[in-house]
């Protein structure tokens, strides 16, 4: 136990703007927070921490449960009910864990791409079965999971059949229900998994939440790659942004910008941490957002991702961060093997615009993967 705390390096954002390097972090979102500084205790009020991050975040060969709204978890399908109302999923870092069928919006096998077998308009619900040339879409009815796999009963048949994990490429589900209550926190895990919780408690060796479902679930320091605290701030990868502009250095731009992912759609990785939230873009890229009512302050690091450690390049590019035609922030020499600027805590008023402008380094747009991290409005307190 005392090891595992010893090789624990938690980064935590508060919302001062200040950030901490801490071997652990005790409390509760009631009592709030502790962490263990160097050799001395710091106290955190709940409402200031905004962020902690552990290790990095990617994504095992293994089943993709994607549920509406965006949460994501990894692991085999373990059993089901016979009413068809849970899916009991096997996670390598969150254990077997029970999911509402009513959520869920895919299964899909590791490998398949998000924007692959995608259902036709005319059908709610579909299995795409492997073949040897592919794959074939029988549309049809979910009736449960089980041991054995996926009871899908297609559209002329008499009745349901068991699938095994190794006949599917994917399940599709159409109509699946949101969240019934907002989940004040977003945990990310080493191994992808993308949910919504509520954080009961933490302590030396991890930390306890509530997923959706009520299950509790517990969760080593060592497998949480990022969680956010989602109350009183507006993610601006929640936002839809006032005006986008993207081009290449000779034409298209090279990949279009993303939500919560890096521009090629792997995990927003920067200096060997994953951020659960931020925006992944390429130069050259300006996105602009409207400041929401009740924000009081802006802010955000940016990085090249970790990803562009693979290209048989050297990436450059400059960032800048604008309110309205003020420049606010800019660095001319991003590169690879930098820890995330820090942009700065800027105060805002509703109906400006903040602008994030990505432009061409010295290497024209060749690898210029540039993630914004975790750029967010602070919002007055709702409480």
């Amino acid at each position: 136990m005392g090891v595992a705390a010893q090789e624990v390096r938690l980064e935590l954002d508060l919302r001062s703007g200040k950030q901490l390097i801490a071997s652990s972090l005790s409390g509760s979102p009631q009592a709030g927070f502790e962490a263990m500084v160097g050799e001395r205790t710091e106290r955190i009020l709940a409402r200031d921490l905004l962020s902690v991050r552990a290790t990095a975040a990617r994504a095992p060969e293994l089943l993709r449960v994607e549920l509406v709204g965006g949460d994501v978890v990894h692991g085999a399908i373990a059993g089901g009910d016979e009413d068809g109302d849970v899916l009991e999923l096997l996670s390598p870092v969150l254990g077997q864990i029970a999911l509402p069928i009513d959520r869920l919006a895919a299964v899909v096998q590791h490998g398949v791409h998000a924007g692959d077998q995608i259902l036709p308009d005319d059908v709610d619900e579909g299995i795409y079965l492997l073949t040897g040339r592919g794959y074939d879409l029988v549309a049809g009815t979910l009736h449960r999971f089980g041991s054995r796999g996926i009871s899908f009963q297609a559209s002329a048949a008499a009745g349901p059949v068991w699938f095994s994990s190794r006949k599917f490429s994917s399940l599709r589900l159409r109509g699946g229900e949101s969240r019934a209550a907002f989940a004040p926190m977003m945990l990310l895990t080493r191994t992808a998994d993308r949910l919504g919780v509520t954080m009961k408690s933490c302590s030396e060796q991890g930390l306890d939440v509530v997923i959706d479902g009520g299950t509790t679930v517990h969760v080593r320091w060592t497998d949480v790659a990022c969680l956010t605290f989602e109350k009183d701030v507006t993610h601006l990868s929640a936002m839809k942004p006032s005006q986008v502009v993207e081009s290449g250095f000779e034409g298209e731009v090279v990949y279009a910008w993303r939500r919560d992912r890096n521009v090629v759609g792997g995990e927003l990785l920067a200096f060997g941490r994953a951020y659960g939230r931020g925006l992944g873009v390429h130069s050259r890229s300006r996105l602009s957002f409207k400041v929401p009512v009740g924000a009081t302050h802006f802010r955000t690091r940016v990085a090249l991702d970790d990803s562009v450690a693979e290209l048989p390049i050297k990436a450059h590019a400059e960032v800048r961060v604008l309110l309205g035609n003020k420049l606010l922030f800019e660095s001319t020499d991003l590169k690879l093997g930098q820890a995330p600027l820090d942009a700065g805590l800027h105060p805002v008023k509703v109906g400006a615009t903040i602008t994030l402008e990505v432009d061409f380094g010295s290497g024209r747009d060749m690898g210029d993967r540039v993630n914004w991290l975790l750029p967010m409005f602070l919002m007055r307190s709702q409480s």
